[in-house]
């Protein structure tokens, strides 16, 4: 038996308990909402967010065959919740309205196919970007009022012209050159502000960034940094909170004590990632983490426990063989329990992402067994610090 015919089953011995009824109506209602997002086009517009529905949906129905009603409940959830994402992604995603004239006598005839255009200003709805309002083909469909060469919506002075570098508003004049136009310039003449800064009023101040340093000795004035510094700002290249004059390792995202990672023996904080020394390791073309990998995800656990405003995005590859389609959901699928096992280890959920590539980003050939092993890989890759 299938176990999308065991969960079948599972749903109606379940049919007289209200919990199970309800999990069963929610596990119907995503089908429904699945099967719409893959006629809107989500597999072209939004194919991460359809995968991740259908992988929680096979999570939720395999739980609610083993009676696991409170973990399907939680698939379910999040089932709902990327199919929702997956139908507003693909809403313009949807092929054209398509007529097809073609009399039955004479099949030879060429085929009449009539593209959908909502305002009729000769732009199709699909490469419409303003398809409920006339506007240029030149302008992929959008209306410009003030024939500025924007469109209106990307104008922030639509009815005034103006050049694209000042976002299509007119030029003001700046006779005093200091960046501030002479509407708003409280000294608009003023010959010792020739290279004055843009500033609220457009006269010149001894301490324009308001340091404390007055500008003549000020090796930054437009920007406040400390005395010691000589009123530049003090900066953090790799965003640990450690300062770049006090961080021993101003590169690579450190602990407060001293800047720099703290060492690990099964992975190493870098800048953009959580180097692993061992791949992660699943059950032949299953999702379920292996034990021999749980003492790694420990370490990538403490990691994040290390670096409390530390997120990451859990991402999945696999390689070339089998079906792409099955491939991203399978990937899909080992990042979300990746991300299970760390949650449960005491890291907050709303700090990991997973996210599923199958196989489109390769890192070798997959032509060879070696490469295909080097693709199939989970990889922790660091989306914020702070």
């Amino acid at each position: 038996m299938s176990r999308r015919a065991a969960a079948a089953l599972a749903l109606a011995l379940l049919a007289g308990c209200a919990t199970g009824g309800k999990l069963a109506r929610s596990a119907e209602a995503v089908k429904i909402d699945v099967e719409k997002a893959k006629k809107s086009g989500a597999a072209r517009c939004a194919p991460k967010e359809l995968s991740a529905a259908e992988a929680n949906l096979d999570f939720g129905l395999s739980e609610l065959d083993d009676g696991n009603a409170s973990a399907a409940a939680g698939h379910l959830k999040a089932a709902e919740q990327s199919v929702k994402k997956a139908l507003e992604l693909s809403k313009t995603c949807a092929p054209a309205q398509v007529t097809i004239k073609q009399p039955s006598e004479a099949p030879k005839k060429a085929i009449v196919i009539e593209k959908v255009d909502t305002d009729h200003d000769g732009v199709a709805d699909l490469e419409d970007r303003c398809p409920e309002v006339p506007g240029l083909a030149a302008l992929l469909g959008c209306p410009d009022a003030d024939a500025d060469g924007l469109p209106d919506l990307e104008d922030a002075c639509p009815t005034q012209p103006g050049g694209r570098d000042t976002q299509g508003c007119p030029v003001s004049k700046d006779s005093d050159a200091d960046g501030t136009p002479d509407d708003i310039d409280r000294c608009p003449l003023d010959p010792e502000d020739q290279d004055g800064f843009q500033d609220e009023d457009g006269c010149p101040d001894p301490d324009n960034d308001g340091d404390g340093l007055v500008d003549k000795v000020d090796a930054c004035p437009a920007t406040p940094g400390p005395f010691e510094d000589r009123g530049c700002p003090v900066t953090d290249r790799d965003k640990d909170g450690v300062p770049d004059d006090a961080d021993k390792c101003p590169d690579v995202p450190g602990l407060a004590s001293d800047g720099c990672p703290k060492k690990y023996t099964l992975v190493e904080v870098k800048k953009d990632v959580i180097a692993i020394r061992q791949q992660v390791h699943f059950a032949s073309g299953k999702w379920k983490v292996l034990r021999d990998s749980f003492p790694l995800l420990d370490q990538v656990a403490q990691v994040l426990k290390d670096y409390p405003a530390m997120k990451v995005s859990i991402e999945g590859h696999t390689d070339t063989v089998g079906a792409a389609a099955m491939n991203v959901k399978l990937s899909q699928a080992r990042a979300e329990e990746v991300r299970a096992y760390l949650v449960k280890k005491g890291v907050a959920a709303d700090r990991l992402e997973a996210v599923g590539h199958g196989p489109t980003r390769p890192i070798a050939s997959n032509k060879t067994g070696p490469g295909r092993a080097k693709n199939r890989r989970t990889e922790f890759r660091i989306t914020a610090l702070e």
